[in-house]
């Protein structure tokens, strides 16, 4: 059939029209001159197939849409090259451009912190506790040798959810909740949310991580306190770090401190500074009262505690002055700390 063959040859042309070209618009003027809706060469023939013997039609046809596929393709191939080629050494091309860095977790800079505390207590020989985040005000305050009209327990800064139940204020009701289960010795790293009527500023949030430790055994000291809490410190912030207690009160401990430090900082230039004294924690022998709340022979027994805020050790650590940085999800900022 003499509209096969015409099809055939153009489809050859074609072919080689579109393999002749070297840029994207010259190919183009290829696929107009083939495939174009009106003056297409191919649209041309397939007007043709009204003037064929009906006999004739679906053989003329298939073949007509055959082409046009062919031609299709061979036009999507061809434009691949071109913009392969182009890609590789075109003009449009920019070394210069960085790349897009794929997001990564990573550990959140106070959860690092708590990390690196609870490493260096456990090479002490101290084991993790965890309690409940809803608790009692047994536990929370009155085990702890806190009276319930102390203002620690009013409404205005403890959040409660119904009469003697309410988000505990802070680690230290694991305190009462371990020396119940076990008997001394007792070593342990309790780090935990804690819950308060806080403001969310700069330097407070409602909601935030606390880390309580705790040793009772017979023969504890004033010493074993200072000796042990002392380590730690040039453990966490350098060899060179200083130590000092200031006198303090805390209900549950006494006599209470707070714990200070005086860190060495390596500037630029190589040379060494200190910082300020700089308050990390409160700390105090176990009140004998709490040894007694729990069933404990406080003529036996003695012990130490301490609490600190694991986040504003990390304020510390990076340099930060706004504690809602750790907390408002920037990837930005946290995208420092990996």
């Amino acid at each position: 059939m003499a509209m096969i063959d015409d099809l055939r040859q153009l489809e050859r042309d074609a072919v080689a029209a579109i393999r002749a070209a070297r840029t994207p618009d010259e190919l183009e003027r290829v696929r107009v001159r083939y495939l174009g809706r009106r003056e297409g060469l191919v649209s041309g023939m397939l007007r043709r197939l009204g003037t064929l013997d009906p006999a004739e039609r679906p053989a003329a046809g298939a073949a007509a849409n055959r082409a046009k596929k062919a031609l299709a393709g061979a036009l999507a191939e061809r434009l691949g090259e071109l913009t392969a080629a182009a890609g590789a050494s075109g003009p449009g091309l920019d070394l210069t451009l960085p790349s897009r860095r794929k997001w990564r977790g990573t550990v959140h800079p106070v959860n690092q912190v708590i990390d690196d505390i609870w490493a260096i207590f456990r090479s002490l020989g101290f084991v993790r506790a965890r309690g409940p985040e809803v608790d009692t005000e047994w536990y929370n305050f009155v085990a702890l040798n806190t009276p319930l009209d102390h203002p620690a327990a009013d409404e205005q800064d403890t959040l409660y959810l119904s009469p003697g139940l309410l988000l505990r204020s802070h680690t230290s009701p694991v305190q009462i909740r371990t020396m119940e289960l076990h008997e001394p010795p007792i070593r342990i790293i309790a780090p935990g949310m804690v819950y308060r009527r806080d403001t969310y500023d700069a330097t407070h949030t409602p909601a935030f991580a606390q880390i309580e430790g705790l040793v009772v055994d017979e023969g504890v000291t004033f010493v074993d306190f200072k000796a042990t809490l002392a380590e730690f410190a040039r453990r966490f912030w350098g060899p060179g770090t200083r130590v000092r207690f200031r006198p303090s009160f805390f209900p549950f401990t006494e006599p209470s401190a707070e714990v200070d430090v005086k860190r060495v900082i390596v500037r630029e230039d190589g040379r060494e500074e200190e910082t300020d004294w700089i308050e990390i924690m409160g700390a105090g022998m176990v009140d004998p009262a709490v040894l007694e709340n729990v069933g404990y022979d406080s003529e036996r027994y003695t012990g130490w505690a301490f609490g600190m805020g694991p986040a504003r050790v990390a304020l510390l650590r990076h340099g930060v002055r706004d504690l809602r940085l750790f907390y408002e999800n920037d990837m930005r900022f946290l995208g420092q700390f990996t």
